[in-house]
């Protein structure tokens, strides 16, 4: 399939920050993965903890709840639910009397207050049952003894952590350790006692598989966090989407070791990218497959468009075979075909590549 007719030279978006004062670990972490994810990490913002902060649906917001938080919000909710239906009984009493007198116009305008009070119990009523229903899933996960000094991946329940005595807070602001160019903020920290800070990272899209880029990210959050919180960060915490499943990812020796090696290769990999109007090439192997950033969308100008920082990019369009065109975050950004994402092969529009090509 042919490209469509594109612009000669796509819009170079703006970088986030200089590659010589310090590097996200955002983007450490997409370069282990792929250079060019990394260049995309680069621009597209500050990180946030996210593994994509731009893209994908936003976890449950009840991970900061503990026990005390979720009965006090069910008791305001149970509060502004006796709030609309004390209002509710005066609305439909006015709505009775004008039944009374067979007042077609006096019904239809005095219902509207009932219909609004309704309409805010049945919201009240909706925040009610979820609450019920999370908080009866924070009840039923077990209470557990967590290993403080693991040594290896193990899975765990994020309501069995919290029991375990681990208040979560959100970062306020990132965390930067000058002497090594480094910067982050994990999307989430656990607290235990006064000196326990563990970095939480949310992974919200392909499946559940721990790469190397994840336990870099731990380390490097780990080594931030002992450097600029003064405390210790023995592991670090994975949390998928769509439940309260969580991957302990330890912070040994080892995974210390992974991140000495990958961060020099990420700085120079960006001090020299940051002098060149050059791009990283594709990579020759099967990366792309399942990779988030080069899966095809059928283009719809004004809700397809690729974005990254402040910048919009001119899409690089390719016919698939139903003769529709279909572009990629990737494929835009370094105008180029969209990459062989499983669903381009099957759109006919890029050619899978072997483990070992």
């Amino acid at each position: 399939m042919e490209p469509f007719d594109v612009p000669e030279s796509p819009i170079r978006p703006n970088r986030s920050g200089n590659a010589r004062e310090s590097l996200g670990v955002h983007v450490l972490s997409e370069h282990v993965y792929c250079p060019r994810a990394a260049v995309l990490a680069w621009e597209s913002g500050e990180d946030q903890g996210d593994e994509e902060p731009n893209h994908g649906p936003r976890l449950d917001s009840f991970v900061d709840y503990d026990e005390h938080k979720f009965t006090e919000e069910l008791h305001l909710a149970w509060g502004r639910f006796r709030f609309w239906a004390a209002l509710m009984a005066p609305a439909a009493l006015v709505v009775c009397v004008a039944w009374w007198f067979r007042s077609v116009p006096a019904i239809v305008v005095v219902s509207l207050p009932m219909l609004y009070c309704g309409a805010m119990l049945w919201d009240v009523l909706m925040r009610i049952c979820e609450l019920v229903r999370e908080q009866a899933v924070f009840n039923a996960a077990k209470s557990v003894t967590v290993d403080l000094e693991p040594t290896k991946d193990y899975e765990i329940n994020w309501w069995s952590l919290r029991k375990a005595g681990f208040d979560c807070q959100k970062p306020a602001n990132s965390l930067n350790l000058f002497e090594e160019r480094l910067r982050g903020k994990p999307w989430r920290m656990l607290i235990k006692d006064t000196k326990c800070r563990i970095p939480v990272v949310r992974k919200h899209k392909g499946d559940r598989t721990i790469q190397r880029q994840h336990i870099v990210r731990i380390a490097a959050y780990c080594r931030l966090i002992k450097a600029r919180e003064k405390g210790d960060a023995p592991f670090g915490v994975i949390m998928f989407a769509g439940s309260y499943d969580c991957v302990v990812i330890p912070n040994t020796a080892l995974e210390q070791s992974l991140l000495d090696q990958k961060l020099p290769e990420a700085r120079e990999f960006l001090d020299q990218y940051a002098d060149s109007e050059e791009w990283p090439p594709p990579p020759q192997d099967n990366r792309c497959v399942r990779c988030h950033l080069g899966k095809p969308f059928r283009y719809v100008p004004g809700k397809t468009d690729t974005k990254l920082g402040d910048k919009q990019l001119p899409p690089f369009l390719t016919n698939a075979k139903d003769n529709m065109p279909y572009h990629s975050v990737c494929g835009d950004r370094f105008h180029d075909r969209v990459p062989p994402h499983e669903k381009a092969v099957r759109l006919e529009i890029a050619v899978p590549r072997s483990p070992g090509s």
